[in-house]
């Protein structure tokens, strides 16, 4: 009898320290999976941080170009291009609607973003090259009011 009763307390006991132990590794598990989540959460807000930096300084770079535009320091096809990119390149949870936000701006860019530039350009004739300036030139010419009127509202660009 006496077998037996020490049995059952070494089993009584074993099933405590089991028990204990259990608790030990459910709390190690929940410690983790609060952990992990706080990692998350901070890789989540960097993340988030970074972007927004990110896009304040294309918001600056494009109220930067928009005003040399205004001013008549950039023409209007480089603007063009260098606006339509910056706004492409936001990272907005609505993006940028340009063609309907910025008609001009759009159709301009649709007119010159495939004309070559730098080395490209040496690589044609001079009479192409003349003829696709004369092209661009007469486009910015009908353009560069309405151009102008979006970039003023450009320098003035929030999100």
């Amino acid at each position: 009898m006496n077998l037996q009763i020490l049995l059952a307390i070494l089993a009584v006991v074993t099933i405590i320290a089991l028990a204990f132990y259990t608790g030990i590794l459910l709390n190690r598990i929940k410690m983790q999976k609060a952990q992990a989540q706080l990692i998350e959460e901070n890789q989540a807000e960097f993340k988030k941080q970074k972007i927004q930096e990110r896009n304040d300084n294309i918001i600056e770079s494009i109220r930067f170009i928009a005003k040399a535009t205004v001013q008549k320091q950039c023409n209007v096809s480089e603007a063009a291009i260098r606006l339509t990119v910056l706004l492409e390149t936001l990272q907005l949870a609505k993006p940028v609607n340009i063609s309907k936000d910025y008609p001009a701006l759009s159709a301009m860019f649709e007119k010159v973003k495939d004309l070559p530039t730098h080395e490209e350009r040496k690589n044609h004739p001079v009479k192409e090259i003349k003829m696709m300036d004369i092209k661009r030139e007469v486009f910015e010419a009908e353009m560069e009011e309405a151009i102008i009127k979006e970039s003023a509202l450009l320098a003035e660009f929030k999100i």
